[in-house]
């Protein structure tokens, strides 16, 4: 009977040899009886040693377990309920048999204390009692005899003294680990050696979900696909507390009690850090410890007073200096990554965040032989050397559109090009791709606003016919792009001039929409047909189209029609000079607003400054003179900062950081004042939006005050040098106010050595006249 067994195993498994075969014989079948249902079974299945079929007799598994332990390629049963490899199949079920935890399901009681249906792992005199109620349970709770906490007991010394599960963990034998080559205690063994727990991971697998190389959290079976715990989020059911169909937490979804993971009770202690009654994640030395205290200490690794190493310090010694895990007693917390040895936040086991981005940027990147390419080899290098590798992880992870960027980069393997990026459909993700591709040096600087108006206008008539496309072009050619960049040469091309030359295109576009939907032609239309297309939209809409029907009339492509010069219908009055002052003192003296507010706010409440303008202010255009005057270039000309305004922009000087992560690691050549969100570019809309927020204020209005009290006390030739504005509109600002320049030409005669410089209402020396 063995012999036939044992050839029918040789079979079934080509690489198994007949004493591995006789070897899990006799493990299986410690009887005649048992070994003759084996045999049966084998006749009746020839392809149970690789079917994994659940209906098996117990001496059957233990048999096929025990040539899987031996390497010979057999294939365990699944559960007929989870549908997971088993080792064990103890208790048999309509279609097969069933795994030890489906059986503690299947056997499950109303658990008397939180009643809830669970598995029951003792009983006292109210009734079942599950293994969650039994360990939160403090009166079953010990001393331990090792480190003397009251914890829950989980084994015993040899002589007899309780231990907790950490003291039990540290008193195992350690060995010298086949990898890291440090003494631990083996997590696993393999055919190399024992594996400590930091070195081992389970083998990484291409996950269904997301389609990356991660550690698997469940198996992939035939109606089951194989997750990473990123894609992982439990069996979906009806949460029994919220009625919502989510995926369950801790519970079998089979008996009804499926509870969501936001309904689900957790307990909550003071944080030993913030002190805070808040849901405990982990006990650190020092304490319990919430979530959010747990990943500011692993994101921000400090040297350790006890051993020198920059590690997290988790614990305290006897003058309650911070130290790390293994100064505290702690061997096995010392959070160091095992592949680059850096200490902080890791997201998967064996691999920390700066790993984790080394990884994405090669799976996205790299060929099939792992190389990357040239080209964006300072773009890979500055990604996986930021400050903030999570920030990263966070931008290029599965699902994102800068991931779909760079795979698409990849797949097309070309050298990138800005013209290559212009063929993408405009959104922030190719800017934000596009301006970092420019700051790590793979793309070279240009004007972004001003090229970027080329793809607009190619995307805006794609759709539009031949005809009405060439006109429109040769418009957009021959004025709007050439006034565009002839500005571009003088003057920083803003996203408002963008607008500016984006409005007059749309115009043009729309009148000419209009005109064959009228069944006329732009040489016959008469200005009766002008004036009944004006009234059928918005002014903004159809005003700018003004300069569209002068360049046609120059070129005799329109008649002797016009559109009038928008008049404005309202008037924002400015604010009051209280109002003004009061916004002022705030800028200065109130340190709860931020100092990019302060210091912007200061300079447009006080001198009337355009915000766009504001915030291209370089670090460079601030400095101190010999007298210790604070200077700004502004313009052509400078002017100088009052010693109140000065404090608040020089702060703002020195503490100038971007909130972009590859900005603030590798900074570029230009050194903005306010620095924005990509990197390498000045804030612009996050700028107004603080204003708008914290000072509660009209931009404009406030502007506009800032200018009249200015023209009231400077003559028109003074205010637009010294605010390098237009000589027209220094004029309108001056005939506003009526200003008398009495007091002005007074200064002057009598300032000979100084330049004149004029008190204000809160008591600060405003800028030079000149």
């Amino acid at each position: 009977m063995t012999e036939w067994i044992v050839t029918h195993v040789r079979t079934a498994l080509p690489i198994a040899s007949g004493d591995v075969a006789r070897a899990a014989v006799s493990v299986a079948a410690r009887s005649a009886r048992g070994m003759a249902v084996l045999r049966d079974h084998l006749k009746q299945h020839p392809d149970a040693l690789t079917s994994g079929h659940p209906d098996v007799a117990p001496v059957v598994c233990r048999f096929i377990r025990a040539l899987a332990d031996a390497g010979t390629g057999a294939v365990l049963p699944e559960c007929s309920r989870c549908h997971r490899l088993a080792r064990r199949l103890p208790k048999p079920v309509d279609g097969g048999r069933i795994c030890p935890s489906c059986v503690d399901i299947e056997n499950a009681e109303p658990c008397s204390r939180c009643g809830r249906l669970r598995p029951v792992v003792t009983r006292d005199s109210d009734g079942p009692v599950c293994q969650t109620c039994r360990a939160r349970d403090h009166a079953t709770h010990r001393a331990c005899g090792t480190c003397g906490q009251v914890e829950r007991i989980v084994a015993r010394s040899a002589d007899g003294a309780g231990m907790c599960r950490r003291c039990y963990q540290a008193r195992r034998v350690p060995e010298r680990c086949c990898r890291c080559g440090e003494d631990r205690v083996p997590a696993t063994r393999t055919s190399d050696g024992p594996v400590c727990e930091r070195c081992y991971r389970t083998p990484d697998q291409r996950c269904d979900g997301c389609g990356r190389i991660r550690p698997l959290k469940t198996r992939r079976t035939d109606v089951l696909p194989a997750l990473c715990s990123g894609c992982y989020r439990g069996r979906s059911a009806t949460c029994t507390t919220c009625g919502r169909v989510r995926p369950t937490k801790r519970c079998s979804a089979r008996q009804g009690e499926a509870t969501c993971a936001s309904c689900w009770p957790r307990s909550r202690r003071v944080c030993a850090r913030c002190q805070r009654v808040k849901a405990i994640l982990t006990r650190w030395p020092i304490g319990d410890v919430c979530a959010a205290c747990y990943a500011w200490v692993r994101k921000h690794p400090a040297t350790c007073t006890g051993c020198g190493a920059i590690r997290p310090l988790i614990g305290t010694d006897s003058a309650d200096t911070p130290i790390c895990g293994p100064c505290a007693g702690q061997s096995d917390r010392d959070y160091t990554c095992p592949r680059c040895g850096e200490s902080g936040f890791a997201q998967t086991i064996g691999r920390c965040l700066r790993c984790e981005v080394g990884d994405r940027i090669h799976e996205l990147l790299a060929d099939a032989d792992g190389v990357l390419r040239l080209d964006l080899q300072p773009f890979v290098t500055a990604l996986a050397t930021v400050d903030s590798p999570n920030a990263v992880l966070q931008w290029l992870r599965p699902g994102q559109p800068a991931a779909h960027l760079l795979e698409w980069i990849h797949a097309i393997d070309v050298p990138v090009t800005h013209d290559l990026l212009d063929c993408l459909p405009p959104g922030l993700a190719v800017h934000r791709l596009r301006q970092t591709l420019v700051h790590t040096g793979v793309l070279p600087e240009r004007d972004e606003y001003l090229e970027r108006l080329v793809p607009w206008l190619d995307n805006l008539l794609a759709d539009q016919p031949a005809t009405r496309a060439h006109l429109l072009r040769t418009y957009a050619t021959w004025t709007v792009l050439r006034r565009a960049r002839y500005r571009a040469r003088s003057k920083q091309f803003t996203p408002g001039a963008n607008n500016w030359a984006r409005s007059r295109l749309r115009a043009a576009l729309r009148l000419l929409c209009w005109i064959d939907e009228q069944g006329l032609e732009l040489g016959s239309i008469r200005q009766d047909h002008i004036d009944q297309w004006l009234l059928t939209g918005r002014p903004e809409s159809t005003y700018p189209a003004r300069e569209f029907l002068h360049w046609a009339r120059q070129r005799r492509l329109a008649g002797a029609v016009a559109i009038p010069k928008k008049r404005s219908r309202t008037t924002l009055a400015p604010i009051t000079d209280d109002e003004r002052w009061q916004q002022l003192r705030r800028c200065l003296h109130d340190n709860t607003l931020p100092t990019p507010v302060r210091a912007a706010g200061a300079l447009v409440l006080l001198y009337g400054l355009p915000v766009s303008r504001v915030a291209l202010l370089r670090c460079d255009d601030i400095h101190i003179d010999t007298d210790q005057c604070a200077w700004v270039h502004y313009g052509r000309h400078r002017l100088r900062l009052p010693p109140a305004v000065a404090a608040v922009v020089l702060a703002q000087r020195d503490q100038a950081t971007t909130v972009s992560p590859v900005g603030r690691s590798h900074p570029g050549g230009v050194a903005w004042l306010f620095p924005g969100g990509f990197p390498g570019r000045p804030a612009r809309d996050a700028l107004y939006r603080g204003l708008r927020l914290h000072l509660h204020v009209h931009l404009r209005r406030a502007r506009s005050a800032a200018l009249a009290g200015l023209a009231a006390e400077l003559p028109a030739a003074v205010l637009a040098q010294l605010l390098d504005i237009n000589i027209n509109t220094a004029l309108t600002w001056t005939r506003h106010t009526q200003a008398d320049w009495t007091a002005y030409l007074a200064a002057r005669r009598n300032t000979t050595d100084t330049k004149p410089c004029l008190t204000n209402k809160v008591g600060l020396i405003r800028g030079p006249a000149e």
